[in-house]
């Protein structure tokens, strides 16, 4: 298995950059590792490097060359215990070699832009051959023609295939291959008793979806599943079926996914030994930031908290996509009418606030260090004013990384009822409008600093 890869001189890496692969255990989610971060950061690219392990002869064209790393390229994995690498063969060239004590390992590779020509020639190729021959894609959005050598294999037995298929499709949708009074096949759908589609009419979910099964149905423990934004045209439900056979797979395969979409954050496999990793642009090029054991540990935490299961919600795991500046406050009530007093206090600007709160001032600190781990830089911390020993702590804990806590001049957000606690003393009043005495200079101050501090990655 592969356990780390290594990029340096590829597009946006101008220092060399690793990420351990996740290796599986048996355990729902183990193998899999999944990249997050933002438009542009170089997940594409990670992706892209097993792409180019997995190719004869690949080389690395002028533009793709990163200039600050001396227009060199260099892609190494520890493979089976051993160090193997993919470098350009001279400086400022284009052409590779392969160094390696043992042979390269089974990569199935899917770029993000899947597609294929709706009418294509005959030929049957097994998994095994798919794998061995792959396209050497040198941009972004070609066309995958040698995918349509799979299909005729997935098409003599069906039955597994569709299997899986309909099962994240959520229906049964009958397919075969066809052929034309001019001898080209296609791919012929069964929408209605009459009503069939060609490959040519086929929505862009469902011809991402026959990549992707393809490269999931037959995988074998021995091989390596790189899949670049598999929510691609797919909605919502789908993505959510599609990932929970992707942890199901992985218990015993290694995947790894690139993707945007927080419903493909599997915390459930972070728990289980898998990974997630965060690549974004920095001054200097490039980065990768990984989990920690600690952060696993706070995830199980989470699991158990019924109270707040929004904490780790799609809310918050959408943050893992953005460039930085996020607040993290105490709870719900605080996400809902910190706008609100900005808006009563004439603030044009909001400010980026972490999900729907960290479920508790104790869990502030928490939320902070899987953040810091995934490398923000810039995260702040609201906390109640009767919380003035979580809001040192977190000082003493974080301003080291540069990130700063604030503390309201009330006990609460509103107020809050006595009933069976103590009455609390909040910012707003019984009809959600500020009181008074917070409508001074030196709260608008506070609100004035965290905007800038939440504006200033930009």
């Amino acid at each position: 298995m592969i356990e780390e890869i290594s990029c340096c001189g590829y597009r946006g890496f101008a220092k060399k950059q690793s990420l351990k692969l996740a290796i599986p255990n048996g355990k729902r989610g183990s193998g899999l590792t999944v990249l997050v971060g933002p438009n542009g950061g170089g997940k594409s690219t990670i992706a892209e490097c097993f792409s180019k392990i997995s190719v004869n002869n690949a080389s690395f064209t002028e533009g793709k060359r990163n200039k600050l790393a001396g227009d060199k390229v260099s892609i190494e994995i520890k493979y089976n215990n051993q160090i193997c690498s993919l470098t350009t063969v001279n400086e400022r060239g284009s052409e590779t070699i392969w160094n390696s004590p043992i042979g390269k390992p089974q990569i199935y590779y899917l770029p993000s832009r899947r597609v294929f020509n709706p009418y294509f020639g005959k030929s049957l190729w097994d998994r095994n051959t798919y794998i061995q021959n792959p396209e050497n894609i040198q941009f972004r959005g070609s066309q995958l023609n040698n995918f349509s050598y799979r299909l005729f294999d997935a098409n003599k037995h069906p039955s597994d295939f569709n299997k899986l298929f309909w099962k994240i499709l959520g229906k049964e949708l009958p397919w075969t291959i066809d052929q034309d009074d001019a001898g080209q096949y296609y791919v012929k759908v069964k929408k209605a008793d009459t009503i069939y589609h060609n490959s040519d009419g086929l929505g862009e979910g469902i011809v991402s979806l026959l990549f992707i099964v393809d490269a999931l149905f037959e995988a074998k423990s021995d091989e390596l599943i790189v899949i670049d934004e598999p929510e691609l045209s797919l909605h919502p439900q789908l993505q959510i079926r599609l990932l929970n056979e992707i942890l199901e797979i992985t218990k015993n395969v290694q995947i790894v996914i690139s993707t945007h979409s927080a419903n493909m954050v599997s915390i459930e496999a972070a728990i289980n030994g898998g990974e997630i990793a965060r690549v974004f642009e920095k001054e200097d090029g490039s980065t990768i930031a990984s989990i920690d054991e600690t952060c696993r540990e706070y995830f199980k935490s989470y699991t158990h908290n019924i109270y707040n299961p929004h904490i780790l919600g799609n809310d918050a795991r959408s943050c893992f996509f953005a460039e930085d500046g996020f607040i993290i406050t105490e709870g719900q009530e605080d996400v809902v009418l910190m706008p609100e007093i900005l808006k009563q206090l004439g603030f044009t600007n909001n400010i980026a606030l972490f999900g729907f709160g960290a479920g508790g001032a104790s869990n502030i600190s928490k939320i902070a260090h899987i953040l810091k781990c995934l490398g923000f830089s810039y995260i702040g911390a609201l906390f109640d004013g009767d919380k003035k020993e979580e809001y040192k702590q977190f000082n003493r804990e974080f301003s080291q990384y540069g990130y700063k806590a604030w503390i309201i001049p009330a006990d609460d957000i509103r107020d809050k009822p006595a009933m069976n606690r103590e009455f609390k003393s909040g910012l707003l009043d019984n009809h959600n409008n500020l009181k008074p005495q917070y409508n001074n200079n030196k709260f608008k101050n506070m609100l004035h600093e965290m905007i800038n501090f939440s504006l200033h990655h930009n």
